[in-house]
Order: C-alpha cells, then structure tokens, then sequence
C-alpha cells in the first residue's frame, strides 16, 4: 500500500513538473520574446494595486521592473518556478530534501531576475531624469501639450524612461486624463523626482500654474540630487570593496580549503557541531553584508 502511494506521488510530481515547466517556458517566450504592438496602442491602464502588503511588494516589484508581464503572469512564472524546482528532485532523485531546497531555489530565481531587472531599470532612469525633465520644461515653455512633450523625451531619451514616456504620449493621444497616465508613470517609475513631477502636472491641471518652471526646478534638482550621489558613490567606493572583498574572500578560502585538504574539510563537516558552526558563520556573513549595505545606503 506505501509503495502504490509512492508511486501515485511520484507520477504526480512529474505530471505537474512537466505541466509547470512547458507553462513557464511557453509564458516566458510570449512576455520576453514577443515584441508589442506599437501600431495600435493598449487601451488599458496599469491595474490597480492589489490588498495585502505581500501582493502590493510584489506587485511593485512586477511594475518596477518594466517586464511585459502582468502580476497574473509573474505569479504564474514563480508558482511554476517552484513546481519544477520540487518535482525534479523528487522525480529523477528520490530526496525529499532536495526537492525542499528545489523548491524555495525555483521560486526565489525569478524574484532575483524581476529584482537585478529592476535595480538596474532604476539606475538607468536615475542617471536620465534631469535630461527628460528638463525637455519637458523645454517643450511646455515652447507652447507645446503635455502629450507633445512626452513625445519629444521618447525620442530624445532612450532605455526604460524613454519607452515609459512614449506609452505616456499614446495613453493622452488615446483621450486618457493626465492624472491617470501620471498616476500610471508614477507607479512604473520609483522616483521621487518623477513622482514630484507627477505630483505637479495634477496640481496644474486642477488650479493652473507655471508648469515649464516647476519642472525646470526640478531637473536642476534632480541634477543635484545625481551629483550628490555619484559623490557618494565614490566617497564609499572604499568601504563597500572592503566588505565584498571580505564576503567574496571566506567563499575563496573555503573552496581553496576544500580542494587542498579535502580531508581536513570532510572531517569538520562529519563532526556534530561542523555543520552549525558552518551555518552560523554563513548567517553572519549575511548579517554583515546587509549591516553594511544598510549603512552605505542614504535615502535623502
């Protein structure tokens, strides 16, 4: 009787596994290889937030990072992630801790893409913020709309923030309020400086105002705020080489270790105490990278 529930198990597994993995290869293909089509602009905007602190930071984090997927999507993407992560293990090995660690490994890799995709989409439009508001200024104070302005910055602007104000252009040729297509920006865009802007353009359509001031203050803010970090970036160059120098140099001496005395390590890890004493020094390695990255990073 074990055995036919073990085999119903297995043959469960692999069922789903094989089921995950062609759904995430087929949703992945469609998202990431498909390009969209620019002739006939969507006619939705971003949908709204959903309840729950965990579905909010995720849900950022989906739109942050500028992918063509939906949450619905990416959602699907890591369930899958984690199905296949499980059922290999289970499947070709038999070891119910490796399917654990396959599992929280297949649904941890697409959290880190969505993550580096991310932090990377934000330092490219940090670096490009000051351009972009300042052809804003540029265009409003010349007579021209707010949709002829994005417009110029998706052509004069390229990467993510430029393709963000060219589907803000389409949006406000396709009749959308400007506070939708700002509120919409604002949510794709993590900036604060963008987010004042945003800010901005509502205040003026509601009570009027110099607009191509306001926002040419703002690119000189911007500009300052760029200037402030590059200066900190290079001040702390020092302190954070150190610390991933020190991370990056325990993994090295422990592989080096490993392939010089392999005896000498395999005696550690047989011993009772080896295993946690790696552990602990691992979680240490980890409190201390997160300590000092904590302490580098400046919000202002």
């Amino acid at each position: 009787m074990n055995g036919m529930f073990a085999e119903l198990a297995i043959v469960g597994a692999t069922f789903a596994s094989v089921s995950a993995a062609l759904a995430t290869i087929g949703l992945l293909a469609r998202d990431l290889f498909s390009k969209p089509d620019t002739s006939r602009p969507r006619l939705e905007l971003a949908e709204p937030q959903p309840e729950g602190d965990l579905n909010r930071w995720f849900f950022r984090l989906v739109e942050e990072s500028g992918t063509f997927m939906d949450m619905t999507t990416a959602t699907a993407v890591v369930i899958g992630g984690g199905v296949l992560g499980l059922g290999l293990p289970l499947v070709m090995f038999e070891n119910l801790l490796g399917a654990a660690g396959g599992l929280i490994l297949g649904i941890t890799l697409p959290i880190v893409y969505l993550s580096v995709l991310r932090w990377w989409r934000v330092g490219t439009m940090q670096k490009q913020m000051p351009q972009a508001l300042q052809a804003v200024a540029d265009a409003v104070r010349s007579g021209q709309t707010l949709s002829e302005a994005c417009q110029l910055v998706s052509k004069e602007i390229k990467g993510p923030l430029g393709q963000e104000f060219a589907y803000a252009h389409q949006q406000l040729e396709l009749g959308h309020a400007p506070v939708s297509v700002m509120n919409r920006m604002a949510t794709r865009v993590p900036l604060t400086e963008f987010r004042v802007f945003a800010t901005a353009v509502v205040v003026h359509r509601r009570a009027g105002g110099n607009l191509s001031l306001l926002t040419e203050r703002m690119s000189h803010s911007a500009r300052d705020r760029q200037d402030v970090r590059n200066h900190l970036m290079a001040v702390t160059s020092g302190s954070r080489l150190s610390a991933f120098g020190m991370v990056l140099g325990g993994i090295i001496a422990v592989a080096f270790l490993t392939w010089l005395e392999p005896d000498y390590v395999r005696a550690f890890l047989e011993n009772p105490k080896g295993p946690w004493l790696l552990f602990i020094a691992f979680m240490l390695q980890v409190v201390g990278a997160i300590w000092v990255w904590r302490i580098l990073k400046v919000n202002y």
